[in-house]
């Protein structure tokens, strides 16, 4: 069983999310983790998190929000494998994914945030190395 650890952030997540209209204060975060081997293949599993605060919590502007929320998360879930083949991976096929969002109403003085979780799972053949 192999347990290998990975946290993924930077300016790719940054420039991502800024094209996403989100505000400037955010965070964002991928995080694998080789779970274990079965026939060859290993089974990866990447959770995606990101927070956005949000000045309008009005019913639309949540609603989109958490559209272009969701459709970030996808869209790096659907990166992963290219991400996954260069580096360990030289196969590489997507086996689960769930996502999630939450709006949370902080007290002293903090925005209203909404929280996206992806969680996704790979199937992968590791490289020879």
């Amino acid at each position: 069983m192999t347990n290998t650890s990975w946290r993924i952030t930077g300016l790719a997540v940054a420039v991502a999310i800024i094209g996403l209209g989100a505000p400037i204060t955010w965070g964002a975060s991928a995080k694998a983790r080789a779970m274990s081997v079965h026939d060859g293949g290993v089974n990866v599993s990447v959770n995606f998190t990101m927070n956005m605060p949000l000045t309008d919590t009005s019913d639309q502007v949540v609603s989109d929000t958490q559209k272009r929320g969701r459709t970030f998360i996808y869209r790096m879930a659907s990166e992963e494998c290219a991400v996954l083949m260069k580096t360990i991976a030289s196969t590489c096929r997507l086996t689960n994914l769930n996502v999630s969002a939450q709006v949370r109403d902080h007290s002293h003085n903090r925005p209203v945030t909404l929280y996206l979780n992806g969680s996704a799972r790979y199937m992968i053949t590791l490289k020879g190395f």
